[in-house]
């Protein structure tokens, strides 16, 4: 039996939480075709983001809010808070860009996710994450470990454009997934709006950051195949032809994530054949992405790569989970930040700092910050 798990890793697993009588801490609570829960925890309240999304948001009550003029938000440091009005639309930074900002293109699925609207507000001093309000729909609970790395980690101030798409594969005609936009699809999202270095982002090769956190979705739909190994590696060609044209219009810096043990996540861990299959299938994905990163490379002349061994921080944390306060009940999922996995497939926030925290290393190691 082959087990499908695109859409474990897109939208629909978020309904996981719906069924329950309140929602948790960041979780969402209402919006346009919305049909779970739409009241939060104490010290929560459901705040309207957009008509397609509210969120539970740190208040001073359970709530149904439909409407709101003004909320507070996480602030984009990790020692205070600020009131923000309710989003409006626009293609201009709030306050024009100076010297020493760096740029962070980002594509990838549910991992990396915070629901980034290309049209919608852009990164700016104010809140380097553009839209929506941090740290965005993220499966984490809270924020995901591209929202640490912007707010929490980097060197230097940071403006991120995250296209990542809860569900997302490198390709849709590739693999047979969600109708969700790919890394394809977010790649020429980038090459329409920003390749040609706008005002809403002056990049430039040496200050600007592509980082691609690709593949548990297409393994996920794809490791019983006979001829998987092959088929690797005619997903990663499609990766990195995607990255040559970034190269094309003056990228050099590029930041990669090999695939965590998915393998040992409540949805797969109780299944063992299913498990000792994909994780077979993960390392050799892990390892031509390896060899795939070092030809990229040594073929396009200027580039800098950096790798962050996800696999071995996943493996950290799940083997010794109480010395970052979690419990040992690894088989468990919830809104509780003690456990480790926030639902059957997506790990909570203290993961997702963990990692973060590793990223920020690597490219700090690597000379981006």
């Amino acid at each position: 039996m082959k087990l499908r798990l695109t859409s474990s890793c897109g939208i629909a697993l978020l309904a996981i939480e719906g069924v329950k009588a309140q929602g948790g801490a960041w979780s969402q609570c209402g919006g346009i075709g919305w049909s779970g829960t739409t009241t939060c925890v104490s010290g929560y309240t459901c705040t309207v983001l957009n008509p397609y999304y509210s969120q539970c948001l740190p208040g001073s009550a359970s709530s149904s809010t439909t409407t709101t003029t003004a909320r507070t938000t996480p602030a984009i440091s990790s020692t205070t808070t600020r009131t923000t009005t309710s989003t409006t639309t626009s293609t201009q930074p709030s306050s024009s860009p100076t010297s020493g900002i760096k740029y962070w293109f980002s594509f990838g699925d549910s991992y990396t996710a915070t629901g980034f609207s290309a049209t919608g507000n852009q990164p700016s001093a104010q809140n380097p994450l553009g839209n929506p309000t941090y740290p965005g729909q993220t499966t984490s609970n809270g924020p995901n470990w591209i929202d640490v790395v912007t707010v929490k980690y980097n060197k230097s101030v940071t403006y991120t454009y995250n296209f990542a798409v809860s569900g997302a594969t490198i390709d849709n005609s590739l693999v047979n997934s969600i109708n969700v936009p790919a890394m394809k699809d977010q790649v020429n999202t980038w090459t329409t709006r920003y390749s040609s270095k706008p005002a809403t982002a002056p990049w430039q090769s040496g200050n600007t950051m592509f980082s691609a956190f690709i593949g548990i979705n297409d393994i996920g739909s794809s490791y019983s195949r006979s001829d998987i190994n092959t088929f690797i590696d005619t997903l990663l060609t499609a990766e990195f032809k995607l990255l040559d044209g970034i190269y094309g219009y003056g990228g050099r810096n590029f930041l990669f994530h090999n695939i965590p043990p998915v393998d040992r996540s409540p949805l797969i861990s109780g299944q063992p054949s299913w498990a000792t299959q994909e994780k077979a299938v993960i390392a050799t994905w892990n390892s031509k992405l390896q060899t795939y990163i070092t030809n990229f490379k040594n073929s396009h002349s200027g580039v800098t790569t950096y790798l962050v061994d996800t696999y071995a921080q996943f493996t950290m944390v799940l083997n010794n989970p109480t010395a970052y306060g979690l419990n040992t009940n690894l088989g468990s999922s919830g809104t509780n930040q003690q456990l480790f996995w926030a639902d059957v497939y997506h790990p909570n926030t203290v993961m997702h700092d963990v990692l973060g925290k590793e990223v920020a290393r690597v490219a700090q190691v690597g000379g981006f910050w």
